[in-house]
């Protein structure tokens, strides 16, 4: 992950954080892709970063396409995703059935449809993954699709004055026709919601840490050995077999893994429901 323009914003805990959300969602929205497409298809790890207008750029996907989604229930903000337009001629030739040549593939209503309802399909999937891990529904807007004709105005209308966005990438791969980047492009407001169930189960909070700190110190039975490691990914662990988290700072993805399986386990109703997460190393 791309720790480097986040740091201001967000810790390194949170953006592994995100990282993991990402790929629950998008990971749910690469199955739902594939059955629309036939063929198998990964969307790869996030590489997370926070971006503002100056140092925000897409020279890799130009001449780009955008698709724009609102969350209508749930959360709120916008979803807006990026690709290129020859990635796009690629999925809509596929939902065609017809190779589409790259000369004559132009954004008319039929093919803006046509990527319209695959990121339907895909952001669809994302929002039921998101419901899950949030706990309560989270519904979608019908996607908007154009081309990126002017990208200081694209700028200017999702980058406004000095703010800072979210800026995800993603590797798309669709078996033996496309391997590509994408972006994901969310407002820190947004992000920050997503954060809540790990800031309330995990205490990321930076003005919380101290006294997580040392309500975890008082909780800890000293009988505890058990290393992370052996706590697997896909149970929760009990509260009075599991250490608190320490104060917040980096963390391997073997982690990560394990306190995001730790809160999904609760939000199902698949452990206690006062379970602490595995130890931060």
């Amino acid at each position: 992950l791309s720790l480097h323009d986040a740091l201001p914003i967000f810790n390194e805990m949170e953006i592994d954080a995100i990282g993991e959300i990402m790929n629950i969602s998008l990971g749910a929205s690469a199955t739902a892709i594939s059955t629309l497409l036939g063929t198998k298809v990964n969307i790869t790890t996030p590489v997370v970063q926070v971006k503002n207008k100056e140092n925000f750029e897409f020279r890799e996907l130009e001449p780009a396409i955008g698709v724009e989604i609102a969350y209508v229930q749930g959360i709120d903000g916008r979803n807006i995703m990026m690709f290129s337009r020859n990635d796009v001629r690629i999925i809509v030739s596929m939902m065609m059935g017809s190779e589409i040549p790259e000369d004559e593939f132009v954004m008319d209503e039929i093919n803006a449809s046509a990527i319209r309802e695959a990121m339907n399909q895909m952001m669809g999937a994302s929002a039921t993954a998101l419901s899950e891990f949030l706990g309560t529904t989270v519904d979608i807007s019908t996607p908007i699709s154009y081309e990126i004709t002017d990208g200081a105005a694209f700028k200017d209308k999702y980058f406004e004055g000095n703010e800072e966005n979210v800026v995800i990438r993603f590797t798309l791969e669709i078996e033996d026709n496309l391997k590509s980047e994408f972006l994901n492009i969310m407002s820190v407001d947004l992000v920050k919601k997503l954060l809540k169930p790990f800031t309330a189960q995990f205490g990321m909070g930076e003005e919380e840490d101290d006294e997580v700190v040392a309500s975890s110190e008082e909780a800890v039975s000293p009988q505890v050995e058990e290393p992370v490691a052996e706590v697997p990914a896909t149970e929760a662990p009990a509260a009075e077999e599991a250490p608190m988290p320490a104060k917040s700072g980096p963390i391997d993805q073997a982690t990560a893994d394990a306190l995001l399986a730790s809160l999904l386990a609760e939000q199902n109703g698949e452990g206690s429901s006062e379970a602490a997460p595995a130890p931060v190393a």
